[in-house]
């Protein structure tokens, strides 16, 4: 395991001792601190490159209130410098709320998100940046654990090569994520795996 896969390990299983009480304090930490919040159904930003699109979703649509149907409404809250803080995405009603915490130190984003109910952690995920693009995430959770670098040509990201693993299982497996532009806008995204299997995400 890489000493960032180590850490975000270590980070998650300090957190999962009493999981409930790091989110509480984290979400007081925010309601205290934010400086503005927007709603939408749907989500409204790509924090990691694509990550909307890469989920074959579109993006949401911003909100002046909540909706009467609150399943997939989205809320970010932003500090001073309009840097997100949290996500809070709604399930099937007001009761099930996913929360994910964003904290930012010099080049670097991490990411905490919390399940609703149980207040267990999902994921923890660190996002690297150089000359503001970001060119690798390392992420810890539940089930298992990644580590993706990103390419670019110019400014266009290019492709995504990602090794994936379970935690019952020894070695990684690995596929690429490839981006097709025209006209200088996103047209396809496709997932192409060793043995030769392609699958398109997006649209």
């Amino acid at each position: 395991m890489t000493d960032g896969l180590q850490t975000l390990k270590d980070k998650y299983e300090h957190i999962m001792l009493n999981p409930a009480k790091v989110e509480g304090e984290l979400f007081q930490f925010v309601m205290s601190t934010f400086s503005y919040k927007k709603i939408s159904k749907g989500g409204l930003y790509n924090i990691i490159p694509y990550e909307i699109q890469r989920a074959g979703l579109k993006f949401g649509k911003e909100l002046k209130s909540f909706p009467k149907t609150i399943k997939n409404t989205h809320v970010y809250y932003f500090n001073d410098d309009n840097q997100i803080l949290l996500i809070e995405v709604y399930g099937q009603n007001e009761s099930i709320v996913n929360r994910n915490y964003y904290f930012y130190e010099g080049n670097t984003i991490e990411s905490i998100y919390f399940n609703s109910g149980t207040k267990s952690v999902r994921n923890i995920t660190l996002l690297k940046k150089e000359n503001g693009k970001i060119y690798e995430t390392i992420s810890y959770g539940a089930f298992g654990c990644n580590i993706s670098a990103y390419f670019y040509q110019k400014d266009e990201l290019i492709e995504i090569d990602v090794q994936q693993k379970e935690h019952e299982n020894e070695g990684f497996s690995c596929y690429k994520v490839l981006f097709e532009y025209k006209n200088n806008s996103l047209e396809k995204i496709c997932y192409k795996h060793p043995n030769g299997y392609e699958e398109q995400r997006y649209p």
